[in-house]
């Protein structure tokens, strides 16, 4: 698991949107939570789609592995958003693995790395699961599956990527703000 908290989120535009909607009852609060609900949920895709370009694996497995969790947080004129990514490993046959016509696996987990060739791995269907699995020992049984990083690994590997991530929130804030106080003065938010 890694938590990763973006503050100072549009102080100044938190300031501007309680004052222009002070006459609707909860009218900022509506605004404000909008737009970081929206904020937040664009982190976590900048995110899958940053990873995506470091490493060699869907968008949509690392989603289908990972459970995220938004908390947002407006008290004492700071707002702040608390990203939560837990997840499983995924299993390396799910990066970029291929299996030539003698039965050699090779992976490729990295963008900036070649494809590896593994020894003593072979792919099998253990129930409705096929993965890449290695025997532990000599004997035939037991066999261990191989897995790649999980998604929290692959972020907290990735400083550069938290920080364009909080950009990219505030970012998004920003423009989100502004939209949702037009939309709350207009009466299209119930």
């Amino acid at each position: 698991m890694i938590k990763i908290l973006i503050d100072d989120i549009g102080d100044g535009s938190i300031d501007r949107a309680r004052k222009l909607l002070a006459g609707i009852p909860h009218g900022a609060e509506k605004a404000i939570g909008s737009a970081l609900k929206r904020a937040a949920r664009t982190g976590l895709s900048y995110a899958t789609k940053m990873l995506q370009r470091e490493y060699v694996v869907n968008t949509g497995v690392m989603k289908s592995y990972t459970q995220t969790k938004q908390h947002y947080v407006t008290s004492g004129g700071e707002t702040t958003i608390d990203l939560e990514f837990r997840g499983e490993h995924i299993p390396l046959i799910k990066f970029d693995t291929s299996v030539g016509r003698d039965g050699r696996v090779s992976a490729h987990v990295k963008r900036s790395t070649g494809k590896t060739a593994l020894e003593h791995v072979f792919v099998a269907s253990v129930g409705r699961h096929t993965g890449l699995f290695e025997r532990d020992t000599s004997a035939r049984f037991p066999i261990g599956e191989k897995f790649g990083p999980s998604v929290p690994q692959m972020l907290s590997a990735n400083d550069d990527l938290q920080q364009e991530m909080g950009d990219k929130i505030r970012e998004v804030f920003e423009e989100r703000l502004g939209h949702e106080i037009l939309a709350v003065m207009n009466g299209w938010r119930g």
